[in-house]
């Protein structure tokens, strides 16, 4: 069902040219029809993305798809009419928003208890998978239907009913607690609020380089590489995306910030590749080249930082509220994913689309390498804490508390030995030590380095 959500979200990125053309838009439109399933996912995840925790995951994903099918349908259909393509996307764009907390979170709890990170990365792998997936989808169809701005989404429509098949027959998941439901701004524990922005802003930096491939290369192909057909255009987009799937195997071997940190690296080496394909001098092969080998780093840096930031707030979250933050981190996912495209359509009234382009990529540039340190440097200690400062001594022996689910509530286990794999979690630290007069007890909370 991720797979079928996210492939619909993203048919149509390799056809924007063909509708451009065809419908006589203009640059300004073709940004804004992008970005209009990305601004209609954001006020979705925001009245809705806690719906799953109060109704059930089931129920709110079959809505979703449903949706998704009649603005897929719409789209398709109503190809010759620009006010068709603006509600299609729409209605998709809700129905993204509407299932995506939903899905993730069934994923999570559907993880066996002893690999409690497979429903995290097979739910990132599969939501990955389908945005990758969509854009080769149409563009090979396209390619070769005598209908190529329709047959793509009939074929979509047909494999969404499938799946809303599946989600109507799949056995009831009742919610953890019993809770009203009101559209809220979802609230996120003062606990995991400091790891919860690094996630978001990671993952916004990484969809925002995802966004520029997505909305915006295909119409730069076809200005710098004339003779480029959507085919073309929809592997370079989808390559992007497989790379990143792939990475997601790679990614459980380490910690999530690290995870983030080496990300955010290889993106910025995506960026500056990006912006050399567009060196004046340089031939059209030299140009494919530079688009590929920034297409490969930009979607290996993407799944490790989409996985690192996911993984990293699955683990910190309470059962309860799991869908509603989880929809308030794919907010800002959500939002980097659009802004590309939204930043190039304001340029794009005063200059050329290529110039455009490349500004909003040197502007992803520098916001990259300025924040590649955060990650890692939010886990050093810098200050003493308060409660040995005023001790004045260190303290053995020191045991470390980490929360643990058990049952779907949250317990937690004092380890005789170190623990590895869990430095970005929040822990309880109490310190015990002797004094002359007998020993007294300290108690300090901080977090793990």
């Amino acid at each position: 069902m991720l797979f079928g959500l996210s492939a619909a979200a993203n048919l149509a990125s390799p056809l924007y040219p063909l509708f451009q053309q065809s419908l006589g838009m203009s640059d300004p439109t073709m940004t804004a029809l992008y970005a209009t399933y990305v601004l209609s996912c954001l006020p979705s995840l925001l009245l809705f993305g806690s719906a799953a925790d109060a109704f059930g995951r089931k129920p709110v994903l079959v809505v979703a798809i449903s949706l998704v099918i009649l603005g897929t349908t719409l789209f398709g259909l109503a190809s010759g009419e620009v006010i068709g393509l603006f509600l299609g996307r729409m209605l998709i764009g809700i129905g993204l928003g509407l299932g995506t907390g939903a899905g993730i979170a069934l994923m999570v709890e559907a993880s066996p208890a002893r690999r409690v990170w497979l429903g995290s990365t097979l739910a990132t792998m599969a939501f990955v998978l389908g945005t990758g997936a969509g854009p080769i989808l149409s563009g090979a169809i396209a390619q070769y239907a005598e209908a190529p701005l329709i047959t793509p989404f009939v074929v979509m429509a047909v494999f969404l009913t499938v799946s809303a098949v599946l989600a109507a027959v799949m056995p009831l998941h009742r919610p953890f607690t019993r809770q009203r439901w009101r559209p809220t701004w979802p609230a996120v524990p003062g606990p995991m609020r400091v790891s919860f922005n690094i996630a978001a802003i990671t993952g916004f930096i990484g969809w925002a380089a995802l966004g520029l491939f997505l909305a915006l290369l295909p119409s730069m192909a076809a200005e710098i590489l004339p003779t480029s057909g959507p085919l073309a255009s929809g592997l370079i987009v989808g390559a992007v995306l497989v790379v990143s799937t792939g990475s997601h195997l790679l990614a459980p071997k380490f910690q999530p910030r690290a995870a983030q940190t080496l990300g955010l690296m290889l993106m910025g080496l995506g960026a500056a590749l990006l912006l050399s394909s567009n060196l004046p001098e340089l031939g059209g092969a030299a140009v494919t080249t530079l688009m590929a080998v920034a297409a490969a780093a930009t979607g290996f840096g993407h799944g490790l930082s989409y996985w690192g930031a996911n993984r990293e707030i699955d683990d910190l979250t309470p059962p309860r509220s799991r869908a509603g933050i989880t929809a308030a981190l794919y907010l800002a996912f959500y939002a980097g994913a659009g802004a590309p495209a939204v930043l190039v359509g304001a340029l794009s009234l005063t200059m050329g689309l290529i110039t455009a382009i490349m500004i909003v990529t040197l502007a992803l540039l520098l916001t990259t390498i300025a924040f590649i340190p955060v990650p890692s440097l939010a886990l050093t200690t810098i200050r003493q804490s308060r409660g040995l400062k005023g001790q004045g001594q260190t303290a053995e022996p020191m045991r470390t508390s980490v929360p643990v689910r058990l049952d779907g509530g949250i317990g937690s286990v004092q380890p005789t030995a170190p623990i590895r794999g869990h430095e970005n979690d929040i822990v309880s630290t109490r310190i015990d030590h002797d004094s002359a007069a007998g020993g007294t007890g300290g108690s300090t909370r901080r977090p793990a380095t």
